[in-house]
């Protein structure tokens, strides 16, 4: 639904924060939630209802969290990992974080404290105001105080992530697999 209202309805948000989504309601084919015709019998609809064939509509930041082991066959890690590289690829504002050993639901301590500190860092970012005058002013000073970091490595998973200088603070940016803080530079 957030990716949705981010894609047809932006006038009305600042940002977005989706947890554990199915963005690509053709990875369901045979329904979804109320949904009872196939993928074959209704493809519009499918089509209309998956944010993923919308990415490249979606210009307010979204911060998308996953658990790495969802259990739910609608909602899938991969769907959160493919709809962050359709809006990488269209140059979205955007972030996913993949929580270790959770499922749909999150249930640890050390992952629900995770998704509060991301959800928090990201509303002070991106929605407390909503004009895109202070997100301008915000990625001027960014600039200005950015070193030579352009990567981030994320704590408990490893994974790197490779970051692109696009003018804002490339700490909130890429993908990243971890419960606590990460490290900024390798």
């Amino acid at each position: 639904m957030t990716a949705n209202l981010l894609a047809h309805a932006p006038h009305l948000f600042s940002c977005g924060i989706a947890r554990s989504g199915a963005y690509n309601r053709t990875l369901t084919p045979f329904g979804f939630q109320s949904e009872d015709r196939t993928l074959w019998e209704a493809t519009d609809t499918y089509i209309k209802m998956s944010p993923f064939m919308s990415a490249n509509k979606i210009k307010k930041p979204i911060l998308l969290i996953h658990g790495e082991e969802d259990n739910n066959s609608g909602t899938l890690t991969m769907q959160s990992d493919r709809f962050f590289n359709a809006l990488k690829g269209h140059g979205a504002l955007s972030r996913l974080v993949i929580l270790p050993f959770e499922s749909h639901g999150y249930s640890s301590r050390e992952s629900i404290m995770h998704v509060l500190w991301e959800t928090d860092r990201w509303l002070q970012k991106f929605c407390v105001s909503n004009s895109s005058e202070d997100i301008a002013s915000k990625n001027d000073e960014s600039k200005e105080t950015k070193g030579s970091e352009d990567k981030a490595v994320a704590s408990g998973g490893g994974a790197v992530a490779e970051l692109e200088d696009n003018g804002v603070d490339d700490s909130l940016f890429g993908a990243t697999i971890g419960h606590w803080l990460f490290e900024e530079t390798i």
